[in-house]
């Protein structure tokens, strides 16, 4: 595992000769956020990153869109006690790209990080018919894929989307597993989703949960079943993550 690590960094470090910052500051942050403050920054002159965890850097630094990427110890993320800031900066300006590449070099040096990529098989919904003719309206495919919240609160549109499309937009964060496309519909299709029902009591008001969150799950699910006559079916799948294999809590100095 540590060999295929260290095989993934070189050919980071192939990619560029030195993609390292001019300057770094590396500190597990203390206090409180900064109220309003943003959680990162990148510019063509470097990175800013506050109060953030490694799991948000380290997504960052690979561009992994979804939490399911990234495996490895559960205090890379909240709720956790390591909590960091970075501020790096380079000689000159440079490409988003190349920042990223750069912040993979130093958590590899601060954190002892070593990752490798891999397949691996993951808890995840299909989302399927369960009726026949769906309530979806073919599209006539003049206007671009669209997303907008539709003529209700909590409701939200689609024009001309397909459902590979549909399935991204129902995957994290929306509910907790990836999801895929199975219905083996083609084309675009307009329709609309009311949230409403699952998430409103009689009195208008949201339920949450014992955490004060809304089921944002249990309302797709629900939503998609009712109104569009598909399902999300549970499932396994594999996906390509990026595996922790070794990271230290404590950064080494500047």
């Amino acid at each position: 595992m540590v060999c295929a690590a260290l095989v993934f960094a070189a050919l980071v470090r192939a990619q560029d000769p030195q993609p390292v910052f001019d300057a770094a500051s590396v500190k597990l942050a203390v206090g409180d956020p900064v109220p309003g403050g943003y959680r990162h920054q990148i510019t063509p002159g470097g990175i800013t990153m506050l109060h953030v965890s490694l799991g948000y850097c380290i997504r960052i630094a690979w561009s992994l869109r979804y939490s399911y990427e990234l495996i490895g110890p559960g205090w890379l993320d909240p709720p956790t006690g390591v909590l960091v800031d970075i501020t790096a900066r380079t000689a000159e300006p440079t490409t988003e790209d190349r920042i990223k590449r750069m912040l993979q070099t130093l958590l590899m040096e601060r954190f002892k990080l070593a990752a490798h990529r891999e397949a691996r098989p993951l808890p995840s919904y299909s989302l399927v018919l369960i009726q026949k003719d769906p309530a979806l309206r073919p599209s006539d495919g003049k206007s671009e894929p669209n997303m907008k919240p539709g003529s209700k609160p909590h409701s939200q549109a689609f024009q001309n989307v397909s459902m590979a499309q549909l399935a991204l937009y129902l995957s994290p964060p929306l509910t907790s597993r990836p999801v895929l496309d199975q219905t083996g519909l083609a084309g675009g299709f307009d329709f609309e989703l009311d949230f409403s029902p699952y998430i409103l009591d009689a009195d208008g008001k949201q339920i949450v949960n014992a955490r004060g969150a809304i089921d944002s799950e249990g309302a797709a699910i629900q939503a998609l079943r009712d109104q569009l006559g598909l399902a999300l079916k549970p499932d396994r799948a594999p996906f390509q993550v990026l595996v922790i294999d070794h990271v230290e809590k404590t950064p080494a100095g500047n």
